[in-house]
């Protein structure tokens, strides 16, 4: 997951210029001469200092919207700060130009080409939906990686891979990892679809038209339904995590047992040389000729007995 740190300037052009004349006026946080100047006109801090919650202030609604995007086959987080009046609205992309929302100005120009009639709220609710159609394509994407981590996770927790090595705890660290970097993604997302529902219930106040109100309640059921989806994904991920968890378990146990096994097998012998291997002035059974064989064959005897013990049991599946 990687995060732009250099803003892009947004680029001004005749289809910038006609949406701003329809009310929308788009900032980059580079911007820094355009920013300062909205900043003194209005009297109203557009930074990233002033904190996630949205409030109300001198006659605007100021929403934050933080969310994970997938732009250049890669996620970015970033942040767009949503500044909505009567008359006009104002974007801040504080992060990265997202071409979601080069996305909506076309759609925005072509409904104006159209002859349908442009208000901040309604170019509100465009960059809104665009925004969460953005979302859907991250999680949708996010899915599908999921889904190769699964068979992975199969593969560990069967006990081979193709080259019948069994996999062990490097080959389940590895996957751990991944595991745990796209669950702090898919947090983030569940995050950014919150956000995204907070600016459409913060947009109800200025939907003057009843089709505009019935289209937000709409857009904000899907927001909702994609915020499900994604901590559907989230379970999946733990679900896949504890799965690990208890394949590498299982596999420690595995590996504890074969050292039982073995010490339980050669402790036997261990004792009897030990035992012959003190220094004592007269042992009887070194005058014996078969002597060598008996303790060889009691020595082959108490090996057996643990092994044959231990599987008697059970234990050794």
């Amino acid at each position: 997951m990687t995060q732009v740190q250099n803003a892009l300037p947004l680029a001004q052009g005749q289809g910038d210029t006609r949406l701003q004349q329809a009310g929308w006026l788009r900032l980059s946080a580079s911007q820094t001469d355009a920013l300062a100047a909205v900043q003194r006109r209005h009297g109203i801090d557009l930074s990233l200092m002033r904190g996630r919650a949205a409030i109300e202030e001198a006659g605007f609604v100021l929403v934050p919207v933080e969310m994970v995007i997938r732009q250049h086959q890669k996620y970015q987080e970033t942040c767009v700060l949503f500044m909505l009046g009567e008359d006009q609205l104002i974007s801040v992309e504080q992060d990265v130009r997202l071409e979601a929302l080069d996305v909506a100005g076309e759609q925005l120009l072509q409904a104006q080409r159209a002859g349908r009639r442009l208000d901040p709220a309604t170019i509100l609710f465009t960059l809104i939906e665009v925004l969460n159609d953005s979302a859907r394509a991250a999680v949708s994407e996010l899915s599908e990686q999921l889904d190769t981590r699964s068979e992975t996770v199969a593969v560990a927790s069967g006990g081979f891979e193709m080259s019948k090595r069994q996999a062990g705890v490097a080959d389940i660290a590895g996957t751990a990892i991944a595991l745990g970097e796209a669950e702090e993604l898919v947090a983030r997302m569940v995050e950014g679809q919150l956000m995204l529902a907070r600016a459409g219930r913060w947009l109800r106040r200025f939907a003057r038209s009843a089709t505009l109100s019935q289209s937000l309640n709409m857009l904000l059921s899907d927001i909702h339904s994609l915020r499900r989806y994604a901590r559907f994904q989230h379970d999946k991920i733990r679900n896949l995590q504890q799965s690990l968890m208890t394949t590498l378990d299982l596999k420690q146990n595995q590996v504890i047992k074969v050292f039982t096994v073995v010490t339980a097998v050669f402790t036997p012998p261990t004792l009897l040389a030990a035992f012959y291997g003190q220094n004592f002035a007269y042992m009887p059974e070194l005058e014996l000729v078969w002597g060598e064989w008996l303790v060889m064959g009691l020595t082959g005897f108490f090996s057996l007995m643990p092994l044959f013990y231990i599987k008697r049991k059970g234990w050794m599946r």
